[in-house]
């Protein structure tokens, strides 16, 4: 409720940069940032990447089978979220 209707796709992109680099989204957002190790990533590809908390990997017996992406809410509530879902799904 009350979500913006871009939250679609934002949680789209944010579990897509989950799944591709295998990380959270919260802890990639420092590396996207000017001096950051993924500083040009963003706009060096032709992928839907976005680095805002809300995206997490989900890993069953130790192999990367997908990633859930949150969004309509603040980026902490995003994640905590996703996170609760991977932790119910797995």
């Amino acid at each position: 409720d009350r979500a913006v209707l871009i939250s679609g796709e934002t949680s789209t992109r944010k579990a897509y940069t989950a799944l591709q680099l295998d990380a959270p989204t919260a802890d990639l957002v420092d590396a996207v940032q000017p001096g950051g190790l993924f500083h040009t990533l963003p706009t060096a590809l032709d992928r839907p990447l976005l680095f805002i908390a809300g995206g997490v990997p989900v890993h069953r017996d130790g192999r990367l089978i997908g990633a859930i992406g949150v969004g309509g809410g603040a980026p902490e509530q995003d994640h905590g979220f996703a996170t609760e879902a991977v932790t119910a799904l797995v």
